[in-house]
């Protein structure tokens, strides 16, 4: 089910597009009285604040002109995916190169494990990664992974 009526979705999706962004997710949280409907959006150049800010504006518009339509009182937010957020595209990975990543994966005998790297390169649907070792976070040699055996995959900050 559709958080928003098809029109205004459809609306929403293609002024996102347009603004050179991927809508990541759109979903209603809270309970009635403070519903929040939320917006992830990223693109592979990265999303300012200034491109968050004008598309927040653009859709409070829209929804303000279709007030009708949406039912109850809910609280707009519109935001990037946080560092948290898992990485779901392959764009995605190509603009976090140098980072450090920490992956959940099946390895080749089958085993789920779950390590941090340094994401060096992506080619083709493969990860090339450097394993990060010890405390003075040394990494070894890249070794490529295949998407498909990739689980999970999240950006590790380094402090």
């Amino acid at each position: 089910m559709s958080i928003l009526p098809g029109d205004i979705e459809a609306d929403l999706r293609r002024e996102i597009a347009q603004r050179g962004m991927v809508l990541l997710d759109l979903k209603r949280r809270g309970e009635r009285g403070s519903t929040v409907l939320e917006i992830v959006v990223d693109s592979e150049e990265g999303v300012t604040l200034d491109a968050l800010a004008e598309l927040s504006r653009w859709t409070g518009a829209l929804l303000d002109d279709h007030e009708a339509s949406l039912p109850g009182r809910y609280r707009l937010e519109v935001s990037s995916a946080g560092l948290d957020r898992p990485l779901e595209h392959l764009w995605q990975y190509r603009k976090n190169i140098g980072r450090r990543i920490k992956v959940t994966f099946d390895d080749q005998s089958g085993m789920r494990k779950t390590e941090l790297f340094k994401l060096v390169d992506v080619i083709d649907n493969q990860l090339l990664i450097a394993p990060i070792k010890g405390r003075a976070a040394s990494e070894g040699e890249p070794e490529p992974i295949a998407l498909a055996h990739v689980v999970r995959a999240v950006i590790e900050p380094a402090f």
